[in-house]
């Protein structure tokens, strides 16, 4: 689970894929092979443990191996080992999953190996979730094992009081057996848990390197060193524009999937070097894709009808064989309330009234067609129909009614006390309601419907401009009263999004600081119980507390319209992994 590139005033700026990558032999056919793709947004850490945004987790997902992977080709999706012997052996109870690292597999050469060769084992696996506990580094995912593995929460608590993390202090519930074999305990049965080993967030760093770069947080944010098939060329890197990946010498034996199941004689990956360029701007990365300097791109939704008649790709492109995928993304794009802030915030009637009145008062439908081109759904729940959990029949969305949004706002006391023509809050105090908001063309036509609706129900709106990167480190330590993103999974399984208002995980994950015993209480229930009708009976109990209390508007779940050129060999768009670029190859006769 990640953050995707967030949605001002409601409206998401689709961070779908945009990477490229590279080959990992250093044949001269493969080294001359480049895949290059563009971001709409700067990357801000190559850290696994530190990683909540997807620039980020795309980029390090290329450098550094998670357990698992997925089957490139299967659908429905299926697991398959990627650093593993095999798929995790889990106890019929749920709680015990023990995990066999395949052997031969080679971190990328570094200094801080001291000119040695340094073997992938078990103890890295260890060591790196051991990493998501550390308080220092504040970790986004600790959410992911907190309450959950035995022994763990002393270790954190006694690190919190020292201010130091002991790394070689036993836990019972997370230990190497031997070299290549882990084991972990949990509290209570994770059924879905092991879709957690796809993720960056579980993948392997060596402690080593970690001591020997970190900084005061404890974070490695610019020498990433892993097991993957690239490496980043570290002189080539200009934050926040360019980021070069370059094929890793050191990378295992592996052959390219096929659709029939099969493997190809091509040895992975096959493509020496990707090139990611960070442009904010929708309109350059079109052209640029036009032209043939980009390979794949999700198309901005600001430019769908440049390249697109309704849902259908316009003529003048399918005829030059560029390949068009649409898919509803496992996302939840959202627009929220800080619950702890003075203006919107508070548990009183008044204040979930005024929240309310906000959310009744956008115009939602205009957003849909002018900043979506009604490339979403609406969304009526915190899960998307893409995940277990999604409940088909439960709508909690409140209406788009100005005129009820305007008695909400009487009935409770926010008046025009002065004539300005904008409300006050109740015994005239004053109120504006300001919403955070980027500087890209996007967000100026999110902030105009902002703009209109909010002046239809007689409320002051304001925007807090800046950049991707400063609003969410500002969202995630709660000093935004009000602005949007989306969250997009790495598996089929829905626990993330509910996941995302439990109280625990203020200053992680819950940007909203919302605080409700009996949502946190129905999240533990749940957490106990495998995909089926009763977990689904607790989530759907949760979206409707999420919407009793007007904590979000929901927002909607996207469609990614994506293409690729035809010189693209073995390219196909996965569900939950934006980053098989391993396996796919370039023919370079057809590539201008």
């Amino acid at each position: 689970m990640v953050r995707a590139i967030h949605r001002n005033g409601g409206a998401m700026l689709l961070c779908s894929v945009a990477f490229a990558f590279g080959a990992c032999e250093p044949h001269a056919q493969g080294a001359a092979k480049t895949l290059r793709l563009a971001f709409a947004t700067a990357e801000s850490t190559f850290d696994p443990a530190a990683i909540d945004d997807v620039p980020s987790s795309d980029v390090a997902r290329l450098i550094f191996d998670p357990p698992l992977d997925y089957d490139y080709h299967a659908r429905p999706v299926k697991l398959k080992p990627s650093t593993l012997t095999a798929l995790p052996e889990i106890s019929p109870d749920g709680k015990i999953y023990t995990l066999t690292v395949k052997p031969g597999i080679y971190f990328a050469d570094d200094a801080a190996f001291g000119g040695k060769k340094r073997e992938l084992v078990a103890a890295d696996y260890v060591y790196s979730i051991k990493r998501l506990a550390d308080p220092k580094i504040a970790s986004p995912n600790y959410y992911l094992i907190e309450n959950k593995i035995v022994g763990m929460k002393p270790v954190r608590e006694a690190a919190e009081k020292s201010g130091k993390f002991d790394y070689d202090r036993e836990i019972a519930g997370l230990r190497s057996l031997d070299r290549y074999r882990f084991q972990i305990l949990f509290e209570k049965p994770q059924y879905d848990f092991v879709y957690n080993f796809t993720t960056t967030a579980f993948a392997a760093v060596a402690r080593e390197v970690i001591e020997k770069y970190r900084d005061e947080r404890n974070r490695v944010r610019e020498n990433p060193v892993g097991t993957g098939a690239y490496q980043l060329s570290k002189n080539e890197w200009k934050r926040a524009s360019r980021i070069a990946l370059v094929a890793s010498p050191n990378y295992r034996e592996e052959y390219a999937p096929l659709p029939d199941g099969g493997l190809s004689k091509q040895r992975v990956p096959a493509i020496g070097r990707i090139e990611i360029s960070v442009i904010e701007e929708g309109l350059p990365r079109v052209l640029g894709f036009q032209s043939g300097e980009i390979d794949v791109l999700a198309i901005p939704l600001s430019l769908h009808d440049r390249m697109f008649d309704g849902v259908k790709l316009k003529a003048e492109f399918s005829a030059k064989g560029i390949r068009h995928t649409r898919t509803l993304e496992p996302t939840l794009a959202f627009g929220y309330f800080n619950m702890s802030d003075p203006i919107v915030g508070g548990t009183s009637i008044e204040k979930n009234a005024l929240r309310r009145a906000i959310v009744m008062g956008y115009d939602y439908r205009r957003e849909l067609e002018i900043v979506y081109k009604y490339q979403a759904e609406v969304a009526q729940q915190l899960l998307p129909p893409t995940q277990s959990g999604h409940s088909p029949n439960l709508k909690l969305r409140p209406p788009y009614d100005p005129e009820l949004a305007r008695a909400l706002l009487d009935r409770f006391g926010y008046k025009d006390c002065d004539g300005d023509g904008f409300r006050e809050a109740p015994g005239c105090k004053p109120l504006t309601f300001t919403r955070a908001s980027t500087t890209d063309s996007r967000s100026r036509d999110s902030d105009e419907i902002w703009k209109k609706s909010m002046d239809a129900i007689g409320i002051r709106v304001e925007f807090f401009k800046q950049k991707w990167p400063d609003l969410i480190e500002m969202s995630r330590t709660g000093k935004l009263q009000s602005w949007g993103w989306s969250w997009i999974a790495g598996g089929p399984d829905g626990e993330g999004y509910v996941s995302l208002l439990v109280s625990r995980n203020i200053n992680a994950i819950n940007d909203m600081v919302f605080s409700d015993k009996e949502y946190d209480r129905l999240y533990d229930l749940a957490q106990a119980l495998p995909a089926g009708v009763e977990r689904d009976r607790l989530y759907a109990a949760m979206s409707k507390i999420a919407a009793a209390n007007t904590v979000m508007d929901f927002g909607y779940h996207t469609y990614a319209n994506e293409l690729s050129h035809p010189w693209m060999i073995n390219y196909v768009r996965h569900p939950f992994w934006r980053t098989p670029w391993r396996f796919v190859d370039i023919d370079l006769s057809k590539r201008p």
